[in-house]
């Protein structure tokens, strides 16, 4: 807490130094391919950052410069890439993600969570989220798109690829699920029984 009262966070020494060391392990990983090491370290990367995105994350250290340019030089040693290249892989491996320092979401007026109004719940919500999720909830008016049911807050949206090709980011193939909806799609798919809880 901050003395005009405004609380501050960073990622803590031990959460980066972690971080750190997985990175690190991808990018020296000799059995990988170069791009291979992009495409695994993206989701990696996209997450430490998505997860921190309401800290405190200028500077070269947060901004994940040093690790970026460590991946850059490894990648260079690679004889089949130029220097074009090795510089696209980097950005593919270190998604930009934005990050607002204390940005969290302010409840309005007199609302509560248990006067009804799914709509509204479900609008504030979908801010949790960005980029493909964020997309597919406004173009779905903030419903499950499996079981059309609102997504409140309550549980975890998914972001569910409807052809099950992981590769395919097209509008029409993306869409917002509950998180039990997700695991009851994959389960029917593969032939087993859902969990009764």
């Amino acid at each position: 807490m901050q003395k005009n009262g405004k609380f501050r966070c960073t990622p803590s020494e031990e959460n980066y130094e972690k971080f750190r060391l997985k990175v690190k392990a991808i990018v020296n990983n000799s059995a990988l391919a170069t791009a291979a090491k992009a495409k695994k370290l993206a989701p990696v990367i996209r997450g430490w950052r998505n997860y921190h995105r309401y800290c405190k994350m200028d500077g070269s250290r947060f901004s994940l410069w040093y690790l970026s340019h460590d991946a850059f030089l490894k990648f260079l040693k690679d004889k089949n890439k130029g220097k074009n290249e090795a510089k696209t892989l980097v950005n593919q491996a270190f998604p930009a993600v934005p990050y607002s320092e204390n940005k969290f979401v302010i409840v309005k007026g007199e609302k509560s969570p248990y006067d009804g109004d799914l709509t509204y719940w479900s609008k504030r919500n979908s801010n949790l989220y960005d980029g493909y999720t964020t997309k597919a909830l406004k173009r779905q008016g903030y419903k499950c798109g499996h079981c059309g049911h609102y997504l409140d807050g309550n549980e975890r949206v998914h972001l569910h690829h409807i052809d099950g090709n992981h590769d395919n980011w097209k509008t029409n193939n993306l869409t917002a699920i509950h998180k039990s909806c997700h695991d009851y799609i994959h389960m029917k798919a593969k032939g087993q029984k859902p969990k009764i809880i």
